[in-house]
């Protein structure tokens, strides 16, 4: 397994600062995650091979079983490593090695080993690969669970991969359906919310502990609510693809997994994570718009987070959260600025587009304010960012291109009515920001 260098030249940097990039800037992302996963895989399995013993052991048939996957179906084991809940799981595997190995129980190798037999099962590897039984059942990234109900967690379980696949434990045995990615006797599947352009699903992983890192993880949606789930989001594709298209590009190149959230209210919910590229949480979607609108929202965020990956944007450490974003309650650090200074230009620019489109009154008054709240938020974020010290030159660059295109947004102007009603709206909050942590930073009462 072989590493990539990735360039992304001035013209597609400059797009992605702006907000936008499309289908160009999301396959360089997708290609320069994937060699970032391929360090982390490595990184594990070379520390587990420092530890020695059990877990040295584990990690190399692991290492093993990949490469024969790869070596028939290259194609399939690039979709597990870059699958969302890979990252993750990798993750944890490392910082589950850190530190000396004591000779004792073996290290948590599990998101490792169940991904090794994924590609087993997947690429048609033929062999057994033993895993623990968790919670009652084994996990198969990407594909789904075989539960075992009463089954005692730690016990071995076998995966047998062939023409056939069943998973055994307990004394138990669990067909593998053919079609994985629907429910069978024992198993439940990580079943697809769409398929998107190209052909790749978009699966909804309500199964995986580390599909996404958040305690607002929903339990298994019942098929009432998967049908939802599944009418909802094909009605959001398609009106991103009929009116953002460029934004649709991006996500039919780089979204790949769903993961449902409690939901907080009506408003909702939606939340990305920077080791998760492809991912999106989100509570039940409530309409196409609202679909849309997360979908937007969290992949500038993807993007973002990907194309920190490739480059510094940091001259300073600047962790303090100190800073004033007209999204939250809290005091921001300045990368948490950043990144939702960029996520909220998207929105705008969605608001923009919407309002030209709009077809009746209702439609075109909500565009309206919608864009003059989020796009003043917007000018705050950048103000306060375009003045820190902190980025380096390509950082800077960023947030020049962030503020050209914010002053690219409805050039023509908007009623005063709707400006003077986003104005109070802001003031609102910023009175309970300020109630809440003291005076906003950059005014005449902040005191440093």
């Amino acid at each position: 397994m072989t590493l990539s260098s990735y360039r992304v030249g001035g013209a597609l940097f400059d797009r992605i600062a702006a907000g936008g990039g499309g289908a160009e800037a999301v396959a360089v992302f997708a290609g320069s995650e994937h060699s970032r996963r391929l360090v982390l895989l490595r990184a594990v399995v070379a520390r587990a091979e420092e530890w020695g013993g059990a877990p040295g052991a584990d990690a190399r048939r692991a290492w093993s079983v990949l490469s024969a996957a790869r070596h028939l179906s290259p194609g399939v084991v690039r979709e597990l490593l870059c699958y969302p809940a890979t990252g993750l799981g990798l993750l944890h595997c490392l910082r589950a090695l850190d530190g000396p190995y004591d000779g004792g129980s073996p290290a948590p190798l599990t998101p490792l080993t169940a991904l090794s037999a994924a590609a087993a099962v997947r690429t048609g590897l033929t062999g057994t690969v033993a895993l623990p039984v968790h919670a009652e059942g084994v996990l198969l990234p990407s594909m789904g669970l075989a539960r075992f109900p009463g089954a005692p967690d730690g016990g071995t379980a076998l995966v047998h991969c062939g023409p056939s696949t069943a998973v055994e434990a307990d004394g138990r045995r669990v067909n593998v359906p053919a079609r994985h990615w629907e429910d069978g006797d024992g198993w439940l599947a990580v079943r697809r919310a769409a398929v998107m352009g190209g052909g790749e699903p978009l699966l909804l992983d309500d199964l995986d502990p580390y599909a996404f890192p958040s305690a607002q993880r929903a339990p298994r949606l019942t098929d009432r609510q998967y049908a939802h789930w599944r009418t909802t989001i094909g009605q959001g594709l398609r009106l991103l693809g009929s009116e953002h298209p460029e934004t649709a590009a991006e996500v039919g190149g780089g979204l790949r997994t769903l993961i449902p959230l409690r939901s907080p209210g009506p408003a909702g919910a939606s939340c990305s994570s920077a080791e998760a590229f492809g991912c999106l949480a989100l509570s039940s979607p409530s309409s196409a718009a609202s679909v849309a609108l997360a979908f937007t929202h969290e992949t500038q965020h993807n993007k973002l987070s990907a194309l920190l990956h490739l480059f510094d944007f940091f001259a300073v450490d600047d962790p303090a959260p100190r800073y004033y974003a007209p999204w939250r309650g809290d005091p921001r650090p300045l990368f948490g600025l950043l990144q939702g200074t960029y996520a909220f230009l998207g929105v705008a620019q969605h608001w923009n587009r919407c309002l030209r489109t709009a077809g009746r009154p209702g439609e075109a008054r909500l565009a309206e304010l919608e864009l003059a709240h989020w796009r003043e938020a917007v000018r705050t974020g950048v103000d306060q960012l375009t003045d820190s010290r902190a980025f380096t030159a390509t950082g800077r660059r960023f947030v020049a291109g962030m503020r050209a295109a914010l002053g690219e947004v409805n050039l023509r102007g908007l009623p005063s009515a709707v400006v003077e009603r986003a104005d109070d709206l802001a003031a609102e909050h910023r009175r309970r920001w300020v109630e809440a942590n003291g005076a906003v930073p950059g005014t005449p009462e902040w005191a440093g």
